[in-house]
């Protein structure tokens, strides 16, 4: 599992900042089940030319939207 933040937590001193782009903030990246430097390499290298990887921007959009409403016609039958 990795886990990254667009900003430090004082408890997680095992994080590793990552720049990328042109950034000059990092983000944190920590990780279980694999060493703290893969992931922050896997980190830095995925697409996108923000600070955000395209992925992790879109993941963060879609889990902060609202589930889509169940029409009718969406409902199944009984």
């Amino acid at each position: 599992m990795i886990g990254v933040a667009k900003s430090r937590f004082r408890t997680a001193t095992h994080a590793v900042p990552v720049v990328r782009g042109s950034s000059v903030r990092p983000l944190f990246v920590t990780a279980a089940g694999i060493p703290s430097a893969d992931a922050a390499d896997l980190v830095r290298r995925m697409a996108g030319r923000y600070r955000l990887p395209d992925a992790l921007r879109r993941a963060d959009t879609l889990a902060r939207a609202d589930p889509p409403a169940i029409s009718m016609t969406d409902r199944q039958p009984d």
